[in-house]
């Protein structure tokens, strides 16, 4: 096993409990509220999943974990992992943008129903997408950009496969990502290869909503649609062995 994800693993797993302080079953149970929309609330309810991910990863890789912060803070790319401080930074739905909620708004349909989408994408989903990214850069993992957005979200969708009252968030967030990508259009030329131009075009496609909305729904639902393909303790452990 590499050891690059020191020191964000370090030494000997102890237990689950203490990384996330409770048992594992009282923390899943919690993934199963509705999440608070307060700030308080959005950074309480993704701490859980990042303690409980975490907690995870170091009982299956048998080291204890360190797992990054998380911060509320509304930024251009509404949730991302910052390597630079070791936090997750995730976006506010009540305190967002009107330019930004309008686009979640006309994706959806509703305001309601926009920020249903956003809440269980930004505030829950990808958090352990954000996670999965985590992992792939603790263990120096190398990817096409493609390729590592796609992972990411297989890990993500493993993750809640493997926990209570994961798979009925799956089951919720899936038709309203597949209502979104049906308002999106396909932003790939027709005479191009889509992994070719994801990959040269990223940075513009990336400060493009609609652009990379299209295609990180895709990577979302192709893994949701995976089946019982994905296997978080595989997953990590095929990561953990190149």
């Amino acid at each position: 096993m590499k050891m690059g994800l020191v020191p964000m693993l370090l030494g000997l797993w102890m237990l689950a409990v203490v990384a996330i302080g409770g048992s594992a079953n009282e923390i899943e149970q919690l993934l199963a509220i509705s999440i608070d929309t307060t700030v308080v609330g959005v950074q309480s309810a993704a701490e859980r999943i990042v303690e409980l991910f975490a907690a995870r990863t170091g009982e299956l890789l048998g080291l204890a974990v360190v797992p990054p912060g998380v911060e509320i803070r509304n930024t251009p790319n509404l949730a991302y992992f910052d390597h630079r401080s070791g936090r997750i930074v995730l976006a506010h739905w009540p305190t967002l943008g009107s330019a930004s909620k309008a686009f979640f708004i006309d994706l959806a349909g509703t305001e309601e129903e926009g920020g249903a989408l956003f809440v269980s994408l930004f505030n829950e989903f990808l958090v352990a997408h954000e996670m999965g990214h985590w992992v792939q850069r603790g263990f120096g993992i190398v990817r096409d950009r493609y390729g590592r957005e796609q992972e990411a979200n297989d890990i993500a969708v493993a993750f809640f496969r493997s926990i209570e009252g994961g798979e009925p968030r799956l089951n919720e967030l899936r038709p309203r990502l597949e209502s979104a990508l049906a308002r999106l259009s396909d932003p790939t030329p027709a005479d191009l290869d889509e992994r070719a131009f994801f990959n040269a075009q990223y940075a513009k496609l990336a400060v493009n909503p609609a652009a990379y909305g299209y295609y990180q729904f895709r990577f979302i639902l192709n893994s949701i649609e995976s089946g019982d393909r994905l296997e978080f303790a595989m997953l990590l452990r095929q990561m953990a062995a190149e």
